[in-house]
Formats: structure tokens, C-alpha cells, sequence
């Protein structure tokens, strides 16, 4: 059914119209999206007064939330978190793939693939993200310690194989041997290759970049650190103007004021907004595995029994308002970070990351707190607080 919302602030996020409306069709797109218009007589009309429409959140990174695992041998576990996580603004998401070895790693890979497509009242399933296996041991972080694998291209093959298709991002630390030959035919798959859990020096990274990469892991985190003589990875990337870097801003993997240094450094257009988050995630307290460890989630953070931080508490939409709360950048910035660089790294930004006729009606309705009021995917109303029923 075709519908419209009507009353609300838009933010394209290209510009910003103060009382506007969007008309979507029975196929999900956008058919107009500006200021007050009459709508078409069929169209099933939601009012939005005293809300703000964006273009609904991708997460390009995320291991789980709400109690459900992305590494996962059940599809319907992808599904449930799918339906879960539009109550947090997020419309379309990667399901990012770890594992306690390679063997595992497939079977997980072969699950979030059956997963990939549009799911019945949820998110649309991306693909597949694999936070390596070609990583740097010595980096790994939180990472099971069976999963960084020597770069090879038979087990790329297998990996690619094992995806059908639907593989999108690959996790690579660019100094390790063989890794050159595994980006290029990642690169020749149309994968998108990041650099990540790293030792690479800036040297190496700049290196990689030139070759391909275009995108960097959880920047700061799980690589070389900035030292003023050894700038490492992610000032490489900052250099290499097609970059693109994720941005976990909890306020746990991250500093507020190095969350501004880097947006300022970057700019918004090649920041991407990420949650790292995983099971537990917006449940309050719980544990999980994480290969042959026990991961606890207390307060604010994530972490394994020796204190490394083990992936992410916060959903895209607290880290949206940490972004704006902390200063860094305007609400129609932090929209960009989250919703239309990502649909750019991808290869989707024709049809997704923008309020805009052609695209697909995937749109997160904020009130003045910035809280997640509704939520449509392809023009379905798949969520909305009690008090926005109408």
C-alpha cells in the first residue's frame, strides 16, 4: 500500500525542509519528498508532527544485539534481530562475521547469506561483513584466538564460495604475508576491503590504500596506535582521500574529543557511524561466547575476564546522539555518518541513505530527545512508540 507522513521536519540529509511530507508507493520508493503537498487519495497517511525524518540508520558493523547473535548457525536468529533493531532506527545492517576457526567461520558465513534479502518486519540483511580471518594475531583484540588465519587465496576462495555472492566487507591487515594477493581477489570479487586488527605502519597502510582498501575497521581500535613519528593506519587513511573510516562513538572504544578530531580530520562524508555491538546490546547485563571465552556485559562496556573490550554496548541510535550531544556534529551530519556514507561504501547510494523520490522509503522518525519514535522499511510502519500509533 502506498502511504505518506506528514508534519514532520525532513533531513535529506542534503537539506533540512521544517514541515514536510513524504509520499512512498506500494513498491517501498519514494515518490516525493519536500514541502507540505496533497497526497494521493489511497495513500495510508501517518502524522509526524513534532518529529524529524532521516534516512533509517545501516550499520555496517554489528555482531548482535538485544540477546540475539549474528555469528550464528540459525538464520531465524538473524531474522529475530532483524525485527529487534528497527526499534533502534536501523533499517538495513551487515551481519559481521567471527569465529573460533575457519570451519565455524563457513558455517556462519552460509547462514548470514541464507539471511541476506529483506526481512518481514525488519531490517534489510546487507550481506556479509567478515572481521577477517586475515589479521594480524598480534592485533586481534577480542577477536578468537583461532580465527586470524594466514592470508591465502584458497581459503579466500572458500570464504567467497561459502558467502554466494552476498560477502560485501572483508577485515585485512595489509602487512602480513600474502595479504596482497588476497585483497587483489577480494577486489576482483567486488568486495569492499578494510584495514583492520593491524600492525601496519602508516607506510604499509598508505601502501594498501593505493592498492585497493578502501575502508578502515573500528578506527584507534585493534591496530597500531598514533605516535607523532609512527602515525600508523589511520592517519594512512585520513591521507587517502577515498577512505573511508568507522567510528564506534560510545564513549568506550573511543574518546569524545578523539571522535572530534577524527570527523574534523575526515569530515562527515567519509565517517561511517558503526555500532560494533553485540549480543547482549541493548538488554542492560549478560554474557556471551566469543570462540572459547565467556564475553560480560556490565554498565557501559563489553569485556573478556582479562579486560580487553570485546565489541559494543550501544546501538546506532545512542551512538547518533552521543555524536550530536558531544559537539561533534549537527543532527543532519551524524544522519550522513549513519545512514548515507554507509550506503556510499557499500555501492547503494543511488537507492539508499537519502529521503529522496527513486530511493527506497527506509526512514527513522527521531523526537526532540533524538529517541527513535517509528520506523519504516521500504514504506512499512515496523515500528512506533505506543504514543505514536495514530
Amino acid at each position: 500500500m502506498s502511504g505518506a507522513i506528514l508534519g514532520a521536519r525532513i533531513l535529506t540529509p542534503n537539506e533540512s525542509i521544517e514541515t514536510g511530507t513524504v509520499v512512498f508507493d506500494d513498491e517501498g520508493r519514494i515518490t516525493y519528498a519536500g514541502p507540505a503537498t496533497e497526497t494521493p487519495p489511497s495513500a495510508e497517511i501517518t502524522k509526524a508532527s513534532g518529529l524529524t525524518l532521516a534516512p533509517g540508520f545501516i550499520d555496517l558493523h554489528v555482531h548482535g544485539g538485544g540477546g540475539f547473535s549474528l555469528a550464528t548457525k540459525d538464520s531465524a536468529e538473524i531474522e529475530s534481530y532483524a525485527r529487534w533493531v528497527v526499534a533502534h532506527g536501523v533499517t538495513s545492517f551487515l551481519p559481521t562475521i567471527c569465529a573460533e576457526g575457519i570451519d565455524q567461520g563457513l558455517e556462519f558465513v552460509r547462514t548470514a547469506a541464507q539471511a541476506t534479502g529483506p526481512v518481514e518486519g525488519g531490517a534489510n540483511v546487507l550481506g556479509v561483513n567478515l572481521e577477517g580471518p586475515f589479521v594480524s594475531r598480534k592485533r586481534r583484540g577480542a577477536l578468537p584466538k583461532g580465527w586470524p588465519a594466514e592470508p591465502a587465496l584458497h581459503l579466500a576462495d572458500r570464504l567467497i564460495e561459502a558467502s554466494g555472492g552476498t560477502l560485501r566487507l572483508v577485515t585485512v591487515a595489509p602487512e602480513v604475508k600474502g595479504a596482497d594477493a588476497v585483497m587483489e581477489r577480494l577486489l576482483g570479487q567486488g568486495v569492499v576491503v578494510s584495514v583492520g586488527h593491524t600492525d601496519a605502519t602508516y607506510e604499509d597502510a598508505l601502501g594498501a590504500f593505493r592498492s585497493g582498501a578502501s575502508h578502515v575497521t573500528h578506527a584507534f581500535n585493534g591496530m597500531r596506535s598514533f605516535h607523532h613519528r609512527d602515525p600508523g593506519p589511520v592517519l594512512a587513511a585520513i591521507d587517502s582521500l577515498h577512505a573511508t573510516l568507522e567510528v564506534i562513538a560510545d564513549g568506550v572504544h573511543l574518546h569524545p574529543a578523539t571522535v572530534r578530531a577524527i570527523v574534523r580530520a575526515a569530515g562527515p562524508e567519509r565517517i561511517t557511524l558503526v555500532s560494533d555491538a553485540v549480543p547482549p546490546a541493548g538488554v542492560g547485563e549478560g554474557k556471551f561466547r566469543l570462540g572459547n571465552e565467556e564475553a560480560r556485559l556490565a554498565g557501559d562496556r563489553v569485556l573478556l575476564p582479562d579486560g580487553t573490550i570485546a565489541g559494543g554496548a550501544a546501538t546506532v541510535d545512542t551512538i547518533v546522539r552521543n555524536v550530536v550531544e558531544w559537539g561533534v556534529a549537527r543532527l543532519s551530519d551524524a544522519v550522513r555518518m549513519a545512514s548515507t556514507t554507509p550506503a556510499r561504501v557499500l555501492g547503494l547510494s543511488d537507492r539508499k541513505g537519502r529521503i529522496a523520490p527513486g530511493y527506497g522509503a527506509d526512514v527513522v522518525a527521531l523526537d526532540k530527545r533524538l529517541q527513535v519514535a517509528m520506523t519504516w522499511v521500504a514504506g512499512r510502519l515496523v515500528f512506533a512508540r505506543a504514543e505514536h500509533f495514530n
